[in-house]
């Protein structure tokens, strides 16, 4: 069985004045919004300022309504919240506001479009941390030496002193590495952190190795002393201060 989502604009547009370009642009935001695109089509037109009917194939059903919730629930991803951020943007462009709909009024979600509150801007802030990814590109043109990393999809752009090059370049493409340092970060108007810089202080390669090699390691390794002692659980009473230390 199919499901059904209304979107509505309201704002200036009627069903029978808006732009056909302006519409396009409404549609593609909203399939973006939305993601299955071989199994969502859009319907028709009604009016009540403007409301697209949008079908969900069956098989994407629960995909589409997973999407949605995430938007109710301020649960969406990166990628998802930019789709919801630019429909949004677009709402406001026209002084208009928004509402997504699934037709059994289970899961709505509101585009504030013109009432969006003025974005606050924070920052630049320095903070102590760390970032994990894959190193994909070694530069040292100055004195600073800029590492390019991967992780999970999401480049970063680290610098580091020219000293750490070639510890750095040993690591191209070397496995997981992470890197502590300080970073530079601010809170633009879209509501999220943006990292402005981030200045590498040392490096940890992860060991990223199979569990089964992680086992084999360990068993190389032989018995420990634990297994040589003829009390094991009096020699840890011992070492931690007596019964009374055990809960």
């Amino acid at each position: 069985m199919s499901e059904a989502y209304t979107f509505k604009i309201e704002g200036q547009y009627k069903p029978d004045d808006i732009p056909l370009e302006r519409l396009g642009d409404y549609l593609k935001a909203l399939a973006d919004v939305l993601g299955e695109p071989a199994n969502v089509h859009f319907r028709n037109l009604t009016e009540g300022s403007v409301v697209a009917h949008i079908a969900v194939d069956h098989p994407a059903v629960p995909k589409v309504a997973h999407r949605v919730m995430a938007i109710a629930t301020n649960a969406a991803d990166d990628k998802l919240f930019a789709a919801v951020e630019k429909l949004d943007r677009m709402l406001a462009e026209d002084n208009a506001t928004g509402e997504l709909l699934a037709t059994d009024n289970v899961i709505r979600v509101n585009f504030a479009g013109r009432n969006r509150p003025e974005p606050l801007v924070y920052g630049p802030m320095k903070q102590s941390g760390t970032l994990d990814g894959v190193v994909v590109r070694i530069e040292g043109r100055d004195a600073t030496v800029h590492v390019g990393i991967v992780d999970n999809g999401r480049a970063w752009s680290l610098e580091a002193p020219s000293s750490m090059g070639r510890g750095l370049a040993a690591l191209f493409h070397a496995g997981p590495v992470r890197f502590h340092g300080v970073g530079t970060w601010s809170r633009q108007g879209d509501g999220r952190w943006h990292l402005k810089k981030f200045v590498i202080a040392r490096v940890e390669p992860l060991d990223n190795s199979p569990l089964s090699d992680v086992i084999d390691k360990a068993r190389r390794a032989g018995p420990s002393e634990w297994s040589k002692l003829a009390d094991p659980h009096d020699e840890l009473r011992r070492v931690r201060g007596g019964e009374e230390a055990l809960h």
